[in-house]
């Protein structure tokens, strides 16, 4: 299995871009997976660059329904003649961030692409094969972040917390390892894990994505005790962590300086192979 970041906050050098925002190439021994699209169409670039053709890619998932992650879905489209594109029903609801300053603003997808012949709208978890698992709905809230205060939905005109049911993770297995793929990891990593292991009661192996922990604590202290107790409960599994986007370069290492060589960052245009 092959595991390119085509989009993410920093690069891993001047020859790729970036933005705020995540998308992942996905190669494995039945797929060519594009899982999320970043903001843009900046993620075909960083694909030609690294010789891949997302005009090959068979299969492709969005992870929610916030523009970081499926702005790029209008190019992707453009570039990809053939794909259907798996998100759940709730990714087109209106989304919002209140930022700190006041400002409010719609951090949606856009509302024409809805009705697109090519996207698949489930509601829960769903099955493709026997490689890929894909489940939502987690309702457990350890170590959850308080980045998520700040992000709000609209129901009947009124601004409501965001529960994040528009959230879907990835689940692969490769000949005897398996495989984590999150996006924002909105509801929490400790508990889209402990779902996963429902479907993968051996453990999972690797975990990729992002921890959405960027600015979540204004306080140091609280910020520290919270990386501290994460870390700590997240090296109680076997898996190797490779986390990037919205964890956000202080709390990725505030995580490392426990886990060590357990977490890596992946900037836009890495390349692991599993």
């Amino acid at each position: 299995m092959r595991i390119a970041v085509l989009m993410e906050n920093t690069a891993l050098s001047e020859e790729f871009k970036s933005s705020h925002g995540l998308s992942f190439y996905i190669e494995t021994k039945n797929h060519k997976i594009l899982f999320d699209m970043g903001p843009d169409e900046g993620f075909l670039a960083n694909a030609e660059r690294l010789g891949i053709d997302i005009g090959a890619v068979d299969i492709a998932f969005l992870s929610h329904g916030h523009y970081d992650h499926g702005g790029g879905l209008k190019a992707f489209f453009e570039a990809n003649d053939k794909a259907e594109v798996h998100m759940q029903k709730k990714a087109f609801g209106e989304f919002y961030a209140h930022d700190p300053d006041g400002t409010i603003r719609y951090i949606g997808l856009p509302e024409e692409l809805k009705d697109h012949p090519r996207i698949v709208l489930h509601t829960g978890d769903y099955k493709i094969d026997g490689s890929i698992q894909v489940f939502a709905g987690i309702t457990g809230r350890e170590y959850y972040s308080p980045a998520n205060d700040r992000l709000f939905q609209s129901m009947n005109g009124h601004h409501i917390q965001d529960l994040f049911m528009h959230e879907q993770n990835l689940l692969l297995k490769e000949g005897n390892k398996i495989i984590l793929i999150a996006g924002c990891a909105h509801n929490g990593i400790v508990n889209i894990m402990k779902k996963a292991e429902t479907y993968a009661p051996g453990g999972i192996d690797y975990v990729f994505g992002g921890l959405h922990l960027r600015k979540a604590y204004d306080d140091p202290e609280k910020e520290k005790a919270f990386l501290s107790g994460l870390a700590a409960k997240l090296l109680e599994s076997r898996s190797s962590y490779y986390t990037c986007h919205c964890t956000g370069t202080q709390a990725y290492e505030g995580l490392h300086e426990k886990m060590g060589d357990r977490i890596c960052y992946l900037p836009a245009g890495s390349v692991i192979q599993i």
